[in-house]
């Protein structure tokens, strides 16, 4: 009786003992972001997480929160096992600075460096059209001397020279974008109203759509009209989301934009366009 007893109260040690030492998976992320500006300030780093914070309500109902470490400059993100951080990186770092540009395209751009074509030379214009917005394209190792030569031209007071690739692209594509002035957009992101990502019922494909406040309305009107036949870039950050091709005069102040966007990017940009610009630069440590 007493051996049953003994192996009973073992078996109960035991198994305390395991419960003990069992770890509990948390099923929560942790992601650290750390403030690269030397002018950061704490009230900089408040709103940077009040930002992030309305960022990620717009993107996902799911649970998080945002909390600031203001002795070391940083913010900590905690999100749940849904939200993981190649989904939510570009919320917590991007700038998201959503401007429209008119654009020159090789026949205008042509004129505007007074018929030399050693810009041509230099890029690969094989997939590129006379009235696109992509100038051509060139490796790494080739842009190089083509950011050289175009910094010698002086242009900067005319045009703002992006250089852009698509995942997985060997190549980055060279965009000139004209500059309006003291303004530089043809619009920025004060004169839009609402940014809308989702899917078109229409074709299923995910797209994004824009709407202009009242005064900017009338001004894009204009500068459809007079882009027909040409392109109008939409650009975040200084990456192309599109550059379409102009068709017809807009006049209801509404802009949509078809891409090759999934459903999650769609959305990423639509929160990115309605939430003010981070004031500070992030890079994630953890």
């Amino acid at each position: 009786m007493k051996t049953i007893i003994y192996s009973i109260i073992a078996i109960l040690f035991f198994a305390t003992m395991a419960t003990g030492f069992t770890v509990k998976s948390d099923p929560k992320n942790t992601i650290l972001l750390q403030a690269t500006d030397k002018a950061a300030t704490k009230a900089r780093l408040s709103q940077s997480a009040q930002i992030i914070s309305a960022r990620m309500k717009e993107f996902s109902p799911e649970e998080f929160t945002v909390s600031v470490i203001p002795e070391k400059m940083q913010i900590q993100v905690v999100v749940g096992p849904d939200l993981d951080l190649r989904t939510i990186r570009n919320l917590l770092t991007a700038k998201g600075a959503l401007a429209v540009y008119e654009t020159y395209d090789r026949k205008s751009l042509t004129e505007l460096l007074k018929g030399d074509t050693r810009l041509f030379t230099l890029l690969n214009v094989n997939n590129s059209t006379d009235y696109g917005a992509k100038i051509g394209s060139a490796s790494v190792a080739v842009a190089v001397k083509v950011k050289k030569y175009l910094k010698s031209l002086g242009l900067d007071q005319k045009c703002k020279f992006i250089w852009d690739s698509e995942s997985g692209d060997s190549e980055e594509s060279l965009y000139v974008l004209k500059i309006n002035g003291e303004k530089g957009p043809l619009l920025v992101k004060s004169e839009i109203e609402n940014v809308q990502g989702g899917q078109s019922k229409m074709s299923k494909i995910n797209d994004i759509e824009i709407r202009l406040k009242e005064p900017a309305v009338h001004l894009w009107a204009e500068a459809t009209e007079r882009n027909i036949g040409h392109a109008i870039a939409i650009v975040m950050d200084d990456h192309i989301l599109a550059a379409p091709i102009v068709r017809s005069v807009i006049t209801g102040g509404k802009c949509e934009i078809s891409g090759n966007f999934t459903q999650t990017e769609a959305k990423s940009i639509a929160s990115l366009g309605n939430i003010g610009e981070l004031p500070l630069n992030f890079r994630i440590v953890k």
